[in-house]
């Protein structure tokens, strides 16, 4: 058995102390103020703060406490600090505790600082990094279809991006069947008679989370199960004890049979029901797992394999941008679903974080200078950077989102955009907004009296 890894990033002791020095930071710091004290009282214990020494080691030792930990610890410490002046001093030195409370308060202020920016590159680097995985499975699902669209395209006309996008277009029929109970049951149902068709998967089933609302482990109590055409069925937690399914799910990576080479073989000693287990990551998290039971000896190999699990995480994502629109449906007028989920996105980003992004709307009367002034900022924007346009009481407004940007990105490409249209484009009414205040984004749209700024 060869399994198909990713890279394991190696936890330091350095780490761990940091990890476990953040954890017990209280603890932490009432023990080295108490350290100190008591270093204090055995040097001299009428000055048991050290305070008459020309080394300020009072304030040293809380100007760590305070950078490490923060503003919290800062004032424990030194409440700790000042209770020991109040009991062991004959006159409470005021100088001295008002120099440090003013230190511990400018050291406070520059660990939130400091903390805040560092939680917003971090933030920023996710962010680009999910958005660049999006990108590059929607480039591979490209690659595949054109490849397999030269194989066969005498039999098989319809290339696998089109026959995919298919399934994706078919959720509207679905939620309008009101025979079809359970929408995305259905979904991956088509998905599997698709990788039936495309890469001769005999049998197979996927497993996909009930709701994306979970954040547990990717268990049996949190699933469903969609079984192919020709699969045998069996419980959820039979399926979960198969050895490639339990590996894969640990691992959160493909596992399947292999030879000595590494290569796919469905020659192997190992007992297990099944060859194959793919699952669909999206934000380090498993949404769906595909579980091969059958498949051709000629079709079984790694170039199919790698095809099969970007399609499954390229359509699973999909299918889980619907239910993040749904459960976070902030701008009901909105038709673009991308544009809908990138705000509802980063909304919640901001809700948990703080980090801001920007939205720019454009507003015209005239439908054929909105159309090509939106064509126009399509042009100019950035990778990261999306556009829509939305045609509300006989008003057109070209909404432009710079994701993790502030005002100033806005204003800028404001500038730049207006010395790239014609003369007779370059009247308009233009108005930023935040996602502080996504509501008067809505009665903006909404309004049709709306003074707006030109």
């Amino acid at each position: 058995m060869q399994k198909k890894q990713h890279r394991i990033v190696k936890i330091t002791l350095k780490d761990m102390i940091l990890k476990a020095l953040h954890k017990y930071a209280y603890v932490e710091t009432l023990t080295l103020i108490a350290s100190y004290l008591l270093v204090g009282y055995l040097i001299n214990p009428e000055d048991i703060c050290i305070l008459h020494f020309d080394v300020p080691f009072l304030l040293i030792l809380l100007a760590i406490i305070t950078l490490f930990h923060g503003f919290e610890n800062g004032i424990l410490a030194m409440s700790v600090a000042s209770f020991s002046m109040l009991l062991f001093y004959e006159s409470f030195p005021y100088i001295n505790f008002l120099i440090i409370l003013m230190m511990v308060l400018i050291f406070s202020e520059f660990h939130y600082y400091w903390t805040q920016k560092i939680k917003k590159a971090e933030l920023e680097a996710s962010y680009k990094g999910i958005k660049l995985e999006e990108l590059s499975r929607a480039f591979y699902s490209l690659k595949i279809s054109h490849d397999q669209l030269e194989k066969n395209y005498v039999i098989k006309p319809m290339s696998i991006r089109n026959s995919l996008g298919e399934i994706i277009h078919m959720n509207s029929k679905i939620m309008n069947d009101k025979n079809i109970i359970e929408k995305k049951k259905e979904k991956y149902k088509l998905f599997l008679e698709l990788l039936q068709k495309s890469f001769n998967v005999q049998s197979g089933l996927i497993l996909y989370r009930k709701s994306p609302k979970y954040k547990e482990f990717f268990q049996a109590k949190v699933v469903n199960v969609v079984y192919g055409e020709y699969t045998l069925k069996v419980s959820i937690r039979d399926i979960f004890k198969n050895y490639l399914v339990d590996k894969s799910v640990a691992r959160k990576t493909s596992i399947y049979i292999s030879d000595d080479s590494g290569n796919p073989s469905l020659k192997s000693d190992l007992e297990t029901r099944y060859i194959a287990a793919i699952p669909a990551i999206y934000d380090n998290e498993i949404i769906s797992l595909l579980v091969i039971e059958q498949m051709p000896f000629m079709a079984f190999e790694r170039e199919n394999l790698t095809s099969i699990a970007i399609l499954l995480e390229y359509f699973s994502i999909e299918i889980r941008k619907e239910e993040f629109i749904v459960d976070n449906d902030h701008i009901t007028f909105l038709e673009d679903k991308e544009y809908k989920f990138e705000l509802a996105r980063l909304s919640i980003l901001y809700e948990k974080y703080s980090v801001n992004s920007i939205i720019l709307v454009l507003k015209v009367t005239n439908e054929l200078q909105a159309i090509r002034m939106f064509e126009r900022a399509n042009m100019m924007l950035r990778l990261l950077d999306l556009s829509t346009l939305i045609e509300r009481n006989g008003s057109f407004f070209i909404s432009l989102l710079f994701p993790l940007h502030d005002d100033a990105a806005a204003k800028g490409f404001l500038n730049r955009y207006r010395g790239q249209l014609d003369e007779e484009d370059r009247e308009f009414f233009s108005m930023t907004f935040d996602l502080k205040r996504l509501d008067l984004f809505y009665s903006y749209i909404n309004d049709s009296d709306h003074r707006s700024i030109k």
